[in-house]
């Protein structure tokens, strides 16, 4: 009687230990990890003001900008599993009597640089009326002139908006290395930002044979749900310690440090008296991620001309839907008479996606037209958002 007691009990302890969860076995993400990722609190004077709000019962918004991983790719599922959701929700136990008052958006989008960031800025973002805004695009944006320029104009754009929201830093890394780390943290301690590295955590940690590249990611640059779970951790830590920092009167600099043309960017309306003609394009429903009305090319319209714009602006950037579909055009940029740019619409790499085109202008008052390439003219053209600044 007693050796079937005994059997029993074996039997019971290895049912209960073969029906642990996941979570408890070792993980690889260590606290040491969470230490080193914590790079700054920056000046805490907003981020006070959302904590208190979230305090006292209010709403608090809060808004992730960013790239593929910033939108879950990789997570399973998407929506609940990615490191932005999790972080969300990690600030609504720490803070908040009733997590029923998170504002959270999300508004990542794969493949995409803070070219188009800076652009859909007000769309995506301001218009959320956010409290804290975290940013992540240090493995979308290259490293040259104009890519230091869009992001340092996109952080003055939030920073200067309205609701004059905490901006907090994210620095991710590639299966390489790569990251755009070096010049964004640069950025990041001219405007006293809080920030973030991922690429310290992790990267370091692979370095030093503790870690492999798979135990974080399954492709060569989206974390897996133990690699967003551990970012969402790393963001939690610093909520923890820069909710220790004492506030301080907080001022936007000055002073670009790379430069922030984009920084004053507004976005064409629909009836906007910058549109002298509409020519060849209407205007209606299109499908691409956040963008739901654009200017449209369709194939069966004829040439009526170009869709022409008089702006007084410096810069101007052009956002338009790209597929894997010959039926899919090329579009022209023509300023003050000459041609700039060339927008292919069709491209084999392509999963109908927005992509971002900077276009110079330089000062004064430009006229510009986007007509339909020569033996596009039957074809498709989604033109998803113009932006320019002065």
């Amino acid at each position: 009687m007693h050796l079937i007691r005994l059997f029993a009990l074996i039997l019971t302890c290895s049912l209960l230990l073969a029906a642990l969860p996941a979570q408890a076995e070792v993980s690889v993400f260590t606290q040491e990890m969470i230490l080193r990722s914590y790079m700054a609190p920056g000046n805490t004077e907003r981020l006070h003001r959302a904590i208190d709000k979230a305090r006292s019962g209010e709403e608090v918004s809060i808004v992730y900008l960013g790239g593929s991983i910033t939108e879950g790719s990789s997570a399973s599922p998407q929506k609940t599993r990615c490191y932005a959701y999790l972080s969300a929700q990690i600030f609504a136990q720490k803070f908040m009597p009733d997590p029923a008052m998170l504002r959270y958006h999300n508004a990542g989008i794969s493949g995409t640089p803070s070219l188009l960031g800076v652009t859909r800025c007000e769309k995506d973002v301001i218009a959320h009326s956010p409290d804290i805004v975290f940013v992540e695009f240090a493995v979308n944006d290259g490293g040259d002139a104009n890519s230091r320029m869009a992001y340092e104009s996109l952080l003055v754009k939030l920073l200067e908006s309205p609701s004059q929201p905490a901006v907090i830093l994210i620095f991710t890394v590639g299966e390489t290395g790569w990251s755009g780390q070096d010049h964004m943290q640069k950025l990041g301690k001219h405007y006293d930002l809080g920030m973030i590295s991922i690429k310290d955590a992790v990267w370091t940690q692979i370095q030093q044979g503790k870690m492999t590249w798979r135990d974080y990611s399954p492709d060569y640059v989206h974390p897996n749900n133990a690699g967003h779970a551990f970012m969402a951790d790393c963001i939690g830590y610093y909520f923890d310690q820069a909710a220790e920092v004492a506030p301080a009167p907080y001022a936007v600099p000055k002073f670009a440090f790379y430069g922030r043309t984009l920084a004053t960017l507004q976005n064409l309306q629909k009836d906007d008296p910058a549109i002298v003609s509409m020519g060849m394009f209407d205007y209606g429903a299109v499908n691409c991620y956040s963008y739901r009305q654009g200017w449209r090319h369709m194939s069966n319209r004829n040439d009526q001309g170009p869709l022409t714009l008089t702006l007084d602006a410096t810069a101007m950037t052009i956002v338009y839907k790209q597929e894997n579909n010959a039926l899919c055009g090329q579009a022209e940029i023509w300023v003050d008479g000459k041609l700039k740019a060339t927008l292919n619409s069709n491209s084999a790499s392509a999963w109908g996606n927005p992509v971002t085109e900077l276009i110079p202008l330089g000062k004064g008052v430009h006229t510009i037209e986007i007509r339909m390439a020569e033996g596009s003219e039957t074809k498709t053209f989604n033109l998803l958002d113009v932006g320019y600044a002065k």
